[in-house]
Formats: C-alpha cells, structure tokens, sequence
C-alpha cells in the first residue's frame, strides 16, 4: 500500500470517518486491545499517511484524524455499531471519493486491526462481513 495518489485530495472529515469505521471493527467485541491500537497507528503510517498530501490547520498529515476520533471514541466508551452507522452514512452520501485503490486501503486496514489480537473472533467477523457487504467485496482484496 505504498502508492501515493495525487488526484484526489482528501479531506479531514473523510478520515476521520475512517476513524469511526476502524472504532467500530476494534471495538466490535466491546473491547479494545493495545494490539488493535498499535495496528491502527501501523495503518496509518503504511495504508494513509501517503494517500495524498493535505494537511490540517497545524501542518500535520489529515490522515491522523482517524487517530484522534478513534481516540476519541474510545475514551467515551462509544458504541460499535452507532460509529458504523455514521461510517456507513457517510460512505452512501460521498460514493466518489471511495475508489478501487481507497476500498482495498480500507479493507486491508481493517482485516490488520482485525487480525491484531490472536486473529478475528466472531464479532469482528461479522463487522469485517457488514463491511465487505457494504463496500463491494466481491470487486477487492480481502
């Protein structure tokens, strides 16, 4: 996932509802482990971080507001499947910007936050299913 992609410049709601969506995958079984947050800040680094090269207000990568809302989230003990809905919401009203190239990042992404802590369990199993449903599966790396 090292390609940078220069066409599309994305903007900070559009990763942090990356944020929502990864909340919901980790948090899928009521629980987040070090594991799944050390896996996101990997992804990050390796799946969003080269996407484009847009900025916030203070000059760091917009790729690190998937961070800060998962963060977020998190410390208010959100709930998995109202930060999937949001996500999903999003995606249905803003279609265009989730290219092939963005759905297999989203994909891998979350199959690694997934696989972070002795693989999927159940509840992460159906999140990643819902996911694939919503996103194309059949059309993307798994």
């Amino acid at each position: 996932m090292k390609t940078t992609i220069h066409r599309e410049s994305y903007t900070q709601k559009f990763y942090q509802k990356l944020g929502y969506l990864f909340y919901s995958i980790a948090s899928a079984d009521r629980r987040i482990s070090n594991q799944e947050l050390d896996a996101l800040q990997q992804v990050i680094q390796e799946d969003w971080i080269n996407i484009d090269d847009n900025t916030d207000a203070y000059g760091t990568d917009a790729a690190y507001q998937i961070q800060i809302i998962f963060d977020f989230l998190n410390e208010k003990d959100y709930n998995s499947e109202s930060a999937y809905s949001i996500f999903n919401r999003y995606f249905k009203e803003h279609i265009t910007l989730f290219t092939d190239d963005v759905i297999d990042r989203i994909f891998h992404s979350s199959n690694r936050i997934a696989d972070s802590l002795n693989g999927r369990n159940k509840s992460e199993l159906q999140a990643l299913a819902r996911l694939h449903m919503l996103l194309g599966k059949e059309r993307h790396i798994v």
